[in-house]
């Protein structure tokens, strides 16, 4: 059996809503990062984040007390792995019990960076996953969710949240699919079908050497833009991606 995962819990009052905000400790080594590439948002992440995400939206999906969330918050994000761009904080909702308007973002991103508070320390439970696990045997099926029930999954960014809200169904088959990645590859997060079309809001893509990557990055953005700025155009973009491969090919030599 897995042993639960130690977390921490912050209880805020915000505009007469209580905000349950459950947040990794500082002793949990896994990191992330987001980006919005081809009209999707996308949590991005090494085997590591994708096996702790899904142990993350397991145990959010047997939550009872309305105003749970989970946010992973600057402690645990890194810049992109490709050119090094800043994250955004990333907020799991689980529909039904917990519902955020962008007032109450605005006023906890707000109350997070003046007085977070002091929090407790819990234990995150994952009952029956890895039973779970071992009787999935058709995981392809929650690319497609059923139409009213995928209505309800959304990915979005508000109030410079990442912001991902789905059911507790579909959080269980996404906490399964995500414990079935160990590869590089994408999981499909709140999809919208139209006729002839198929497209999602969102995915956790896994990427391969996804530290080192991020370590390359963030340095050859500072050695092409030599100072804390957005990129200008995609011409700069494309000289700090291929820098970071030029640094990423001389640690990978290094190492050999």
């Amino acid at each position: 059996m897995t042993d639960a995962l130690k977390v921490h819990l912050r209880v805020f009052e915000i505009h007469r809503t209580t905000l349950r905000v459950v947040t990794l400790r500082p002793q949990t080594g896994v990191r992330f990062s987001t980006n919005y590439y081809h009209d999707t948002w996308h949590i991005l992440a090494g085997p590591d984040g994708a096996a702790l995400l899904g142990r993350l939206l397991w145990g959010l999906a047997f939550q009872n007390q309305p105003g749970t969330c989970v946010l992973i918050d600057q402690a645990h994000l890194v810049p992109t792995p490709f050119e090094g761009d800043p994250p955004d904080p990333i907020l799991l909702v689980p529909a039904g019990l917990t519902r955020i308007d962008l007032d109450v973002l605005r006023a906890l991103k707000l109350r997070l960076r003046r007085s977070p508070g002091n929090p407790t320390t819990i234990r995150w439970h994952t009952f029956g996953m890895a039973a779970a696990q071992a009787a999935d045997v058709d995981h392809r099926r929650r690319w497609r969710p059923d139409e009213l029930l995928g209505a309800r999954e959304r990915m979005s960014r508000r109030a410079g949240f990442i912001c991902f809200t789905a059911p507790a169904e579909l959080l269980r088959q996404n906490a399964l699919a995500m414990a079935c990645m160990v590869r590089p590859g994408y999981l499909p997060l709140a999809t919208r079908d139209a006729p002839g079309t198929y497209h999602y809001d969102g995915e956790l893509q896994l990427v391969d050497e996804f530290y080192n990557s991020a370590v390359a990055a963030r340095i050859a953005r500072h050695e092409i833009l030599g100072e804390d700025r957005p990129i200008a155009d995609d011409a700069e973009r494309e000289r700090i991606f291929d820098r970071k491969e030029q640094v990423e090919r001389k640690a990978r030599a290094r190492s050999e």
